[in-house]
């Protein structure tokens, strides 16, 4: 049987090709179940076919044309594939080189080398076509700029929501957003925005959390202040790139849409990143730490496996709705298992590996924890103490009292007719004016008072943060810091430490825990072996074998008893019950809910 794949294209990613797409899909599927071949693969995307440099699926067809995966390629026809004269021809050598076939199933017949004049006048024609196609698109992107009544505005553009007419809107909870953000621009940098976002719980529309991209972007795009700049770019279609064009053909459109922030603001913002990025070019300027990056392990983490950085992810999880962050290899995210199946780490997994290791390497450094902690709240106690506002405040309601009395007896002069209405204005609003000045100082002082009462709680809560979280986690942090490379084994992590930061600390004195690896000069390494549960597939791995066991041991157990056991819900224990037995690992012998279980032992 003949292994064929099919590959799909539409013209755009706009919702209105979505359906075309899915049909051209199901008649190439319907188009190889009818020859009779087996379906071995499907490269389906919806992009330009001017072009093949920005085609995913394209490319990962074009190079598995030299690998043994099929021997068919199903395309609708010659254009779907491609309308650019030169690809077309690199494409048709490669499949003959390779004795692969292609199968056109709208015209019904395969490529032959007969065929190739034809198909290259095609391809000739359908290039003019896009030619002819891109320019008229173009001179309408310009006529449309020149009004400028009408704005292609992407659909996930944060802060702005569309309405029934066409016209945008604020989405006010994301305005309130992107103001704090230019608020916190004038004093703080990108990476520092993205991470008290984090902490304060925002998160974009598809729910993910903003990084550092995302906040530079949204501060520096003028939409944020009702502008819209058009004509800033122009796709050229001979050299099949985007070109930048000069300030002067610009289209600038203010008040387009509502703006979040004032124009004022939006230039405060963006001078202060100027201003940021400028410091940080001059030679007196120095990253802190052995690699500039938003986290302590960027730049630390590589794949055992392939040599690839990992990178820092985010897993959501389908019970709790949470974020688990992960550390992925950047290979693995970018092509897939196929070029990379090494394990991902999450991130707190691996700190607790880190500590463990870390009590290790300051052993005999005398850390006096408690002392540091006396000192550092001694010093917080002397900043944030309050002076007593005891005097003052009985000042304060003396002066409010004796103003009272005075805009009393002004009313009663002015009802005995001893003043007229004109100075009694005049003095009223003296009065009212010193009057409301003492108010506000009172409630300034309130404000402090009740802060003073609450003032021993904060004292106790930032000493138990010290004692049980901050020290430890700067320990680490320390730690990391004298780390050149960690690792990633699928059943070990190989850390290798610089030895001229290593603070005089001999390497032998981990030989009583780990593993030394050989001695790389600048460097040593040390190998921790990672606990059979560590990967999320072997712990899911394991809770089956456990599950079996418990079978083994007490046939007629039930799932509420499993799940009392392994400490889970009695819909999750159901569900474990469920896949070993589509699995065919384990069978019920009974009915009603009465029975036994049967392990069907593994050969």
């Amino acid at each position: 049987m003949y292994r064929a794949v099919i590959y799909c294209r539409c013209s755009t990613e706009e919702e209105s090709q979505q359906d075309a797409l899915k049909k051209q899909t199901q008649e190439a599927r319907t188009a190889v179940k009818e020859k009779g071949w087996l379906l071995a693969g499907e490269y389906i995307e919806a992009k330009s076919g001017t072009s093949t440099e920005k085609r995913k699926k394209y490319q990962q067809l074009y190079e598995d044309l030299q690998e043994n995966k099929f021997d068919i390629v199903v395309i609708k026809s010659q254009d779907r594939l491609m309308r650019n004269t030169k690809d077309w021809y690199l494409f048709l050598d490669r499949l003959v080189e390779n004795g692969k076939r292609l199968f056109m199933y709208l015209e019904n017949k395969f490529y032959s080398a007969d065929d190739s004049l034809i198909t290259g006048i095609k391809a000739i024609l359908a290039e003019e076509y896009s030619r002819e196609l891109s320019k008229k698109i173009n001179n309408a992107h310009k006529n449309r700029q020149k009004l400028g009544k009408t704005f292609m505005i992407p659909s996930q553009t944060y802060g702005l929501k569309k309405t029934s007419k066409g016209t945008y809107i604020l989405e006010e909870k994301e305005a309130e957003v992107i103001r704090l953000i230019f608020h916190l621009a004038k004093s703080h940098g990108s990476i520092v925005i993205a991470r008290i976002l984090e902490e304060k719980g925002y998160r974009d529309r598809r729910g993910r959390v903003f990084s550092e991209q995302a906040v530079r972007k949204i501060i520096r795009n003028p939409i944020r202040c009702g502008t819209i700049i058009q004509n800033k770019r122009h796709y050229d279609f001979d050299l099949k790139k985007e070109m930048y064009l000069p300030k002067e053909e610009w289209k600038i459109h203010k008040s387009a849409v509502p703006a979040c922030v004032s124009e004022e603001e939006w230039i405060e913002a963006n001078q202060a990143m100027d201003i940021r990025a400028r410091d940080r070019k001059i030679d007196t300027y120095c990253p802190k730490g052995n690699h500039i990056g938003k986290y302590d392990l960027s730049g630390k983490l590589r794949c055992g496996v392939c040599g690839n950085p990992y990178y820092r992810t985010y897993r959501k999880k389908y019970k709790t709705r949470e974020y688990a962050i992960e550390w992925k290899c950047s290979e693995y995210l970018y092509h897939g298992k196929e070029k990379c199946n090494n394990i991902g780490i999450e991130e707190n997994k691996i700190f607790a590996i880190l500590k463990q290791i870390c009590k290790q390497y300051y052993k005999g450094f005398q850390l006096d924890s408690k002392r540091f902690v006396e000192n550092t709240i001694s010093l917080l106690e002397k900043v944030l103490q309050h002076t007593d506002k005891e005097e003052e405040q009985r000042t304060l309601e003396k002066q409010l009292k004796n103003v009272i009395q005075l805009q009393e007896k002004l009313l009663n002069k002015l009802l005995e007719d001893v003043i007229t209405d004109e100075t009694y204005k005049k003095k009223k609003v003296e009065l009212d004016d010193k009057k409301d000045s003492i108010e506000k100082e009172l409630q300034s002082i309130s404000q402090l008072e009740q802060a003073k009462l609450s003032f021993e709680q904060r004292i106790q809560s930032i000493k138990y943060k010290l004692e049980t979280e901050i020290i430890e986690q700067a320990i680490v942090s320390q730690m990391i810091d004298n780390i050149d490379r960690i690792y990633v084994h699928r059943k070990y992590l190989e850390i290798r430490f610089y030895m001229d930061k290593m603070l005089g600390i001999d390497p032998k004195s981990f030989q009583t825990m780990y593993e030394i690896t050989e001695d790389f000069g600048d460097s040593f390494g040390i190998r921790f072996p990672l606990p059979e549960d560590f990967v999320y597939r072997d712990r899911k791995r394991l809770e089956r074998e456990r599950i079996i066991e418990y079978m083994r041991e007490k046939p007629n157990i039930t799932a509420k008893e499993i799940a009392e056991k392994e400490n889970i819900s009695l819909s999750t224990a159901n569900y474990r019950i469920k896949k070993l037995r589509q699995d065919g690992r384990i069978q019920f012998n009974g009915n009603g809910g009465k029975g036994n279980w049967c392990v069907n032992e593994k050969r």
